[in-house]
C-alpha cells in the first residue's frame, strides 16, 4: 500500500476517516477515566482542604537509567498548615500516619474511582495492604474537617513508573 493517499477518491477518503475514528490509542481509556475523576473532584465539596506534596523520597535519589527493580519504600509527605499525612509506599502496600495523631477515616482512591477505607489508630497510623497501580490520592475525614492529597503515582521506589502506553516499556534499549 502506498503511503500517499488519494483523497480525491471518495471511497478511499471515507476508509481513511473510518480507520482514524476507530483507531484506539493505548492508554486512552485510562486518561479518560483519570480526567473524569479529576473533574468529579473539582466539582465536589469546595470545603475540602488540599494537602500539598511537601516531600517525595524519589526526588532525593540519583536518577538511574538502569537500576534495581525494587528498592526501599517510597516516602511521601503531604501537608496543610495544621496536619501532615506521611505515606510509605512499597510493593506490599501503603502505610501512613497523620501528624499530629488524630482519629479519623482515611480513604485511598485510584484514578479509576476504586476506593478503599480504613481508620487511624491512637497514633494516627493506618495501612492499605493491597498494592495499587496508577495515580492515587488519600482523603482524610477528621472531626470538623476533611482534606485530600494531591494525585501521585503509586510506584514504590526503584519501580518503573506506570505508563498508560504499554509500548513505552517495550521500547527500552531500542534506538
Amino acid at each position: 500500500m502506498s503511503s500517499r493517499r488519494n483523497w480525491k477518491d471518495d471511497d478511499e477518503l471515507m476508509r481513511d476517516l473510518r480507520d482514524a475514528l476507530l483507531r484506539t490509542v493505548p492508554g486512552e481509556q485510562q486518561v479518560c477515566e483519570a480526567a473524569d475523576g479529576v473533574y468529579e473532584w473539582r466539582t465536589s465539596d469546595i470545603d475540602v482542604e488540599l494537602a500539598a506534596l511537601l516531600y517525595d523520597s524519589d526526588l532525593d535519589r540519583t536518577v538511574q537509567v538502569r537500576g534495581p527493580l525494587s528498592g526501599p519504600p517510597r516516602t511521601l509527605v503531604f501537608g496543610t498548615a495544621e496536619l501532615r499525612v506521611e505515606l510509605e509506599v512499597s510493593e506490599s502496600g501503603i502505610e501512613g500516619q497523620l501528624v499530629p495523631p488524630e482519629p479519623g477515616l482515611v480513604q485511598l482512591t485510584t484514578c479509576d474511582g476504586h476506593t478503599e477505607e480504613t481508620t487511624t489508630d491512637e497514633l494516627g497510623c493506618f495501612s492499605f495492604l493491597s498494592r495499587r497501580r496508577g495515580p492515587i490520592r488519600v482523603t482524610c475525614r477528621l472531626p470538623g474537617r476533611e482534606l485530600v492529597t494531591e494525585w501521585v503515582s503509586s510506584s514504590p521506589s526503584g519501580s518503573p513508573a506506570e505508563s498508560p502506553d504499554p509500548s513505552v516499556a517495550s521500547q527500552d534499549g531500542q534506538d
